[in-house]
């Protein structure tokens, strides 16, 4: 394996271990009469398509709970899911100002998806959204999983859809990290989640190596390929040490985390080996071979109980690292003599990482606020212009809409009636001192 001046061996093979790629499933969640139990917060002088928004959500709603990869496929599930996270975040708007539980009745119920009998309540439209977000990622991740990846192109789309996966993990993280509920499922949890994201870029960082492996492009280029993928499962292994989740997620995850984490290490080894012996350093090729050889048994040990097919991806890259360790270690014994070093004293491998979370389209939901007309005034432009300029810590002014209704809500307490009072609003453009000279001089 080491190449030398006297007597130059051939390149190793090519360790291409096309490890078990994980998908986990969508969250489950009871059916709730949302419209029912909303119809009487329509407010239909500023809200006329209500009705028919609460139809459409309530439809969406009992679609999106019903959609199961196996019945309905993963790009329907994607789809069905974005669609009532956009309803569903149109909804938290139009519904800002009604207490969900004790006006409304409406409390969303939500399981878990590896502990199925593990639920949380909460009246919220975010808990809502960031547990269809978490379908989202898992209707990613089984198209993912999916793809040929043998084929050039089909691996290009798991590489993307594990990106995306990962992104929509992001973004749930953000809904959950100001939100106000405080019980949350073991998959919903901040160390689930931010291990799940790394799971998801670390196989999508996978798709690149097999892709190089398959290029044949150099093994100084596969090693940072695989050393970024080895340290993208270290840090999901990490992060899934915590005793809820190792209680609650599911075995075979961990386990699977567990066997790229030693499977990748070795990996990355066996091949920056190859440029420690081209530049002579014989002893720390055999050094790195060593670990190789000894880490990929790990791997085999590891998933010794398991199917014959799965097993053997393992122990193909174990006797790869096996045979190029015993052909490096006898020409270092018998020709070169070179001081073999502690592996602990080698300084880390470079990383060249790939991927990073993709934003997919549906999560950017246009406003629900309908567009001012051209023959009135931009003051929600205005408004949202002077409050992006407002640099020195001062909010911005209300919305319109907002702006709107406490002035109404302050000329009824003058003694006008409601109607009048959004009449003369209209007419001196949001004013309520002017709306009431006009009021009282009427």
């Amino acid at each position: 394996f080491c190449q030398g001046r006297s007597r130059p061996p051939p390149r190793p093979r090519r360790c291409q271990p096309t490890a078990p790629m994980l998908a986990f499933n969508v969250k489950t969640t009871e059916p709730v009469p949302v419209e029912e139990r909303l119809r009487r917060h329509v407010d239909t002088s500023r809200f006329p398509s209500g009705h028919a928004f609460l139809k459409d959500l309530q439809g969406w709603r009992e679609k999106m709970r019903s959609q199961r990869f196996g019945t309905n496929g993963a790009e329907a599930v994607r789809d069905g899911q974005l669609r009532y996270y956009a309803l569903a975040t149109h909804a938290e708007h139009h519904f800002r100002t009604v207490d969900l539980k004790n006006e409304a009745k409406v409390v969303f119920r939500w399981y878990d998806t590896f502990s199925t009998r593990r639920f949380v309540d909460q009246p919220d439209w975010a808990f809502e959204r960031a547990s269809v977000l978490f379908n989202v990622a898992g209707a990613l991740s089984y198209l993912a999983t999916s793809q040929e990846r043998g084929d050039p192109e089909q691996i290009k789309l798991a590489c993307r859809y594990f990106q995306e996966a990962s992104g929509v993990i992001n973004e749930l993280r953000k809904i959950a990290s100001s939100a106000s509920w405080l019980s949350f499922t073991p998959d919903m949890t901040d160390d689930f989640l931010e291990a799940l994201s790394c799971i998801m870029l670390a196989q999508a960082q996978k798709c690149f190596y097999e892709k190089a492996v398959a290029d044949g492009r150099s093994h100084a280029i596969v090693a940072k390929l695989a050393a970024e993928c080895a340290a993208l499962y270290q840090d999901a292994g990490l992060k899934l040490k915590a005793p809820l989740l190792q209680e609650a997620i599911s075995s075979e995850w961990l386990a699977v985390v567990d066997w790229n984490r030693a499977l990748f290490d070795g990996v990355q080894n066996y091949y920056a080996a190859t440029a420690l012996g081209e530049a002579g350093e014989y002893g720390a090729c055999v050094s790195r071979l060593t670990h190789a050889v000894n880490r990929t048994a790990e791997a085999v040990n590891m998933c010794q109980r398991h199917s014959a097919a799965l097993q053997k991806q393992f122990r193909d890259a174990h006797a790869l690292a096996k045979d190029a360790h015993a052909k490096a270690k006898k020409d270092n014994d018998s020709i070169y003599f070179d001081r073999v070093p502690p592996y602990a004293t080698l300084p880390k491998l470079p990383r060249h990482a790939l991927v990073k979370p993709l934003r997919p389209e549906g999560l950017d939901v246009p406003p629900p606020e309908a567009p001012p007309s051209p023959e009135k005034p931009d003051i929600i432009g205005a408004a949202a212009a002077f409050g992006a300029a407002s640099l020195d810590g001062t909010p911005p002014p209300p919305s319109f809409d907002e702006a709107s209704s406490a002035g109404v809500e302050d000329l009824v307490a003058m003694g006008f009636s409601k109607e009048a009072a959004s009449a003369a609003l209209a007419q001196c453009k949001g004013s309520v001192q002017e709306a009431a000279a006009l009021l009282v001089d009427s």
